[in-house]
């Protein structure tokens, strides 16, 4: 047991002073002798021992208030922060721990990262419960593991830093399923974590069933959160894109390597930044100026030979070591095919926008009337671009099939009344704009997407597009809105469909439509939506740690840009498995900044016996106990309760004996007696 208010000790001299008071009122009496009083205190001998015990109560009654009182006052704490102070240590404890890339942030200052801190307090916690059974279950691959030793988390391997994004609530799952099938007398879930929003998905709709199911368990189980999270610090974060080798030169085979970062900075840094750039062993440094607190930057290197290769890009240290570096790897460009199904100016521009180079062998667009929609090679297609009427089921099966398996589809309108799409996709009828305001689009997502900013950082100029004509797709509720108009009405949205996409635009490019067919906002669209769809036809280049997974099982993927031992189940990095290499890097979420307010988890896990230890990042190892204050207040009052009860009660105040009727006795000499007065 260890007071936190360890001065208030000094104040146990105070706990004397009613054994003090009750002596000092003795001395106030003086015994006279007095003859006729030896009667009276026979009679009354009974009832002086009654006084005698009252008063002793009383006494200790008083002396127990103050005790508990101070002690109280000096906020003890006892058994730990997770042990029971009650019903002893829990049968079984699972140790719930985000080891994500987020938890390697520094917080608060500190030396030692979050994940680190963590596991000092889980192994304290772990000691003072050694009754108990412990399984760790961490958030890669979420499978419960039996521990020997909980005091020694911080060796083992399932307790390293990893690059990946942790599900809270596939993690709960996991720890419920464990009950179901283990059935412990009694249990606790011990969670470090973060608190990070895009781990905990608090707006999702399974923490209801997650709750649900604590309630139906039949043991009882606590469920006891660390909140190790803190105010963001000086930190950057730096991560890889895209990188795209271009062909320059033919005949010469040069080409040029355009790759994409983004960088997120939190606190107040700005100014020059010196990035670190290693490519194919080959290290150069390129200072990047920050604008902004989520900042594009394209760097682009001029290459002798249109060659595979790979590389990284690496940041000065900072709050979190974890996000200062980003994996890329890339090849020579492949052929990409795309399809326009329809007829007229519209198809023609969006052709031309697909190809508008004759001479690249690599960019090829085919124009094709609906009838002939099934004459297509969807093996060989990255896009296809539907501008006519809804397809015939036939071509409606293939077409789902192609998209569900990595294809992007783009929609245009298809004039008129509108009516049904592919997909799904429903139009709506034809809106005209008054001559001398025409439709503006207002908002569009310039990070990401088919309409984000060019390599030099340029936004492209959607709002300089005049619309003069729409028609308004059907968005739908799990849809993207990539550009919307002044009046929120979609310009052009996405949709996951499988490993595909999609994607449906509200305008043609016909110049009675606008100037959507310029091509200043067309072209650009286009080409990065084939290359979108081009994806599927490479072997992949980039990946997220802990999401991708190899084709084959028996495939053997090693590090190729360093000699330390990496798994690219968990570890970011470049691996190489025969001709084939991949860059892995760490999934966008986790430089997310947003927090789930400690609030919110009791809203989350409604119903469940729920603790949070706030301000987890201030705690030392040997203080993370429960205080047990409360408990002292309560024993004080029982004992003033006690003491009131003694004061009043006319049971234990003296009784006066009952006069019985004696015999005539013979007269003898009274003997002196002292009486106090």
């Amino acid at each position: 047991m260890h007071p936190i208010q360890a001065w208030m000790f000094w104040a146990l001299p105070a706990v004397l002073l009613p054994l003090i008071i009750h002596l000092l009122n003795r001395l106030r009496y003086k015994t006279v002798p007095w003859a006729a009083m030896i009667f009276l205190l026979k009679a009354n001998r009974a009832s002086t021992r009654r006084a005698k015990i009252r008063q002793y109560l009383l006494l200790a009654a008083r002396m127990l208030v103050i005790l508990f009182l101070i002690w109280a006052m000096a906020r003890p704490q006892i058994g730990g922060w997770i042990g029971a102070a009650a019903g002893g240590a829990p049968d079984t404890v699972l140790i719930l721990l985000d080891r994500s890339a987020s938890m390697e942030a520094h917080g608060g200052g500190r030396a030692e990262s979050k994940r680190a801190h963590a596991l000092g307090l889980l192994a304290q916690a772990a000691k003072q419960s050694a009754g108990s059974h412990f399984v760790l279950l961490e958030n890669v691959l979420r499978q419960p593991l039996e521990i020997a030793d909980a005091s020694g988390l911080a060796t083992m391997q399932m307790a390293e830093p990893t690059d990946t994004a942790a599900d809270l609530p596939a993690m709960l799952r996991a720890a419920l399923d464990y009950l179901v099938k283990n059935k412990p007398g009694s249990a606790e879930l011990w969670i470090a974590s973060d608190l990070q929003a895009s781990n905990w998905r608090p707006d999702s709709a399974e923490w209801q069933d997650i709750s649900a199911r604590f309630a139906g368990l039949p043991q009882s189980v606590k469920v006891r959160i660390l909140d190790l999270s803190a105010a963001s610090g000086q930190n950057v974060a730096v991560a890889a894109k895209s990188a795209e080798l271009r062909v320059r030169d033919a005949k010469s085979g040069k080409a040029q390597l355009s790759l994409g970062l983004e960088l997120k900075s939190e606190g107040e840094r700005k100014g020059a930044l010196p990035l670190l750039v290693t490519r194919d062993g080959a290290k150069s440094q390129s200072d990047v100026t920050l604008t902004a607190a989520v900042q594009r930057q394209n760097l682009k290197s001029e290459l002798a030979k249109a060659e595979p290769g790979w590389g990284k890009v690496e940041l000065p240290a900072d709050d979190n070591l974890a996000d200062n570096t980003a994996y890329f790897a890339y090849a020579p460009p492949v052929p990409l095919r795309a399809v326009i199904v329809g007829d007229g100016a519209a198809a023609q521009r969006v052709r031309f926008a697909a190809a508008p180079d004759k001479t690249r062998a690599d960019r090829v667009a085919e124009l094709l009337p609906a009838a002939r929609a099934e004459s297509i090679v969807w093996k060989d297609t990255a896009l296809v671009i539907w501008a006519a009427a809804a397809p015939s089921e036939a071509v409606a099966k293939s077409l789902q099939t192609w998209v569900e398996a990595g294809g992007v589809l783009l929609c245009l309108p298809p004039g008129g009344e509108g009516g049904p799409g592919p997909l799904g996709l429903a139009w709506g009828s034809v809106e005209s704009a008054p001559k001398d305001a025409p439709f503006r689009v207002a908002a569009w997502d310039d990070l990401d997407g088919p309409l984000a900013r060019t390599d030099s950082g340029s936004p492209l100029p959607l709002a300089r597009l005049e619309i003069a004509r729409r028609q308004l797709p059907a968005a739908g509720e799990a849809a993207h809105l990539a550009g919307s108009f002044s009046d929120g009405r979609p310009f052009l949205f996405s949709r996951k469909v499988g490993a595909g996409q999609l994607l449906a635009c509200a305008v043609l490019p016909e110049s009675e439509w606008g100037s959507f067919g310029d091509g200043f906002v067309l072209l650009p669209m286009v080409q990065r939506l084939l290359a979108l769809g081009g994806q599927r036809l490479v072997p992949p280049q980039m990946g997220l740690a802990g999401e991708w997974k190899p084709a084959d099982a028996q495939e053997t993927w090693t590090a190729i840009e360093t000699d330390k031992r990496r798994d690219w189940r968990w570890h970011a990095g470049v691996y190489q498995s025969g001709a084939n290499r991949l860059a892995l890097n760490r999934p966008d979420a986790e430089d997310a900044p947003e927090l789930v307010e400690s609030k919110r988890l009791s809203d989350l896990l409604r119903g469940v016996k729920l603790t949070v230890m706030a301000g987890a990042l201030e705690l030392k190892a040997d203080s993370l106990q429960s205080e047990i204050w409360p408990a002292m207040i309560v024993i004080t009052m029982l004992f003033m309760c006690v003491e009131m009860a003694l004061a009043t009660s006319k049971a234990m105040l003296p009784q006066k004996p009952p006069v019985r009727p004696s015999a005539p006795r013979t007269p003898t000499k009274p003997q002196p007696a002292e009486v106090a007065v």
